[in-house]
């Protein structure tokens, strides 16, 4: 693409970088060390407030310790599909896996807007490709 004076690029960088700054469990941990305490009586304290009854919160912190929640995942689903079809030819066989029941409408949906974007990108890319190479050619002055 072409350089304009507010391009980013090797040439136009920042002066002053900023830092990302300290992550919250670092200045957890300062705070923690300067009130006095430390990363291990913060759990030895968890600990403690689990195996209270009268405590929720101590015993879910702990129980969301020891055994997380596992994130959801979708399930395999298989049915034909060629990779070397055209994009039309992909997404007619998703619409036919879905109406046929392989696979629910929500994966075919993204199934189809994976298509969708590989294509935008493919065209942005391809754009791209040719700006450059006309913009190469005006310089050679063909």
């Amino acid at each position: 693409m072409a350089k304009t004076k507010t391009s980013f690029n090797s040439d136009n960088q920042p002066k002053e970088r900023k830092g990302r700054g300290k992550s919250e469990r670092t200045k957890i941990l300062e705070a923690m060390k300067r009130a006095g305490s430390t990363e291990e009586e913060f759990y030895d304290s968890l600990l403690t407030r689990s195996l209270d009854t009268e405590d929720n919160f101590g015993f879910k912190e702990m129980l969301n310790r020891m055994s997380p929640i596992p994130k959801a995942v979708a399930p395999l689903y298989e049915f034909t599909f060629d990779e070397k079809g055209t994009p039309y030819k992909k997404s007619c066989q998703v619409l036919k896996a879905m109406a046929a029941g392989k696979i629910p409408s929500d994966i075919g949906s993204l199934f189809i807007n994976s298509i969708q974007s590989m294509l935008k990108i493919q065209e942005v890319t391809e754009l791209e490709r040719m700006i450059k190479e006309l913009e190469e050619r005006a310089k050679s002055g063909e």
